[in-house]
């Protein structure tokens, strides 16, 4: 297991063209110690949201694509945000996967669609793309605000498939090979929902889920899963990988989850 604060952990040889100043890498047993405090954290109190200051009103707001531009800071080594704190950390439970866009494709499939589809890189990103600007919160306590994504609606991918009565929950994997998540359907249809490749002005980085992954303001960072490799649409809910292993909640609101869909 690794975790990394702005530039990559010294365990990974880092990518040509990685700058910018070297923050404090998150070492294995200090990581472990902050999974252990979120757990606590949640089982103290069910419910991370009850010490947070979002709602589901506010949570995340659309951003029309013509507003959009690359005038932000690089991202490049680090990421626009002045304090350590407001830093993402980079966690990963297996290697970082490498990506050859010839080769690379989105699987979508399940006993939930009538039909599968396999699409290339160009494909996922002919669907309408839509900005979205959002808190990005992890359970283990920090945030970084502000953050502009860019990408396609998850639904809007789920219904080129032909979803059918059995489309009840959808399962994500990344191309890690580990890391697995899971929606409802309502959850998957959401505004919020949305499959990104770019983040403030310019591609996602390796560390941060480049080429595609999930993005889902309305929960915690575990739930929006990186390198995303397939989407799988099923009548029934399957576990993620840190509820399968941690205990930690299938359905990880950053709010009330009683305001979801209101």
């Amino acid at each position: 297991m690794r975790a990394y604060v702005g530039p990559m952990d010294s365990e990974i040889e880092p990518e040509s063209g990685w700058a910018g100043p070297a923050g404090a890498p998150v070492g294995r047993r200090l990581f472990l110690g902050l999974l252990g405090a979120g757990v606590a954290g949640m089982a103290l109190t069910r419910w991370s949201y009850r010490q947070d200051d979002a709602t589901s009103n506010d949570v995340a707001e659309a951003v029309p694509i013509s507003a959009m531009n690359n005038d932000r800071e690089d991202l490049e080594g680090v990421h626009p945000n002045h304090d350590f704190s407001g830093r993402f950390r980079y966690y990963s439970v297996g290697t970082i996967p490498s990506f050859s866009e010839r080769a690379w494709r989105l699987t979508v499939d399940g006993e939930g669609l009538d039909s599968s589809l396999k699409l290339r890189y160009g494909d996922v990103k002919a669907f309408p793309q839509v900005g979205l600007l959002a808190t990005f919160r992890c359970i283990t306590g920090w945030r970084v605000r502000d953050c502009l994504w860019r990408g396609v609606r998850l639904r809007d991918v789920i219904d080129a498939a032909r979803p059918n009565a059995g489309a009840q929950n959808v399962t994500f994997y990344s191309s890690d090979g580990v890391y697995t998540e899971s929606l409802t359907m309502p959850q998957a249809r959401s505004d919020h929902a949305i499959l990104c490749w770019e983040f403030n002005g310019q591609p996602l980085i390796r560390e941060a889920g480049f080429p595609l992954r999930l993005i889902f303001p309305d929960m915690y960072g575990y739930k929006n899963i990186k390198w995303l490799q397939r989407i799988e649409v099923k009548p029934q809910r399957d576990q993620g990988f840190w509820e399968q292993h941690g205990g930690w909640e299938i359905d990880a609101f950053v709010y009330n989850p009683d305001q979801f869909g209101k």
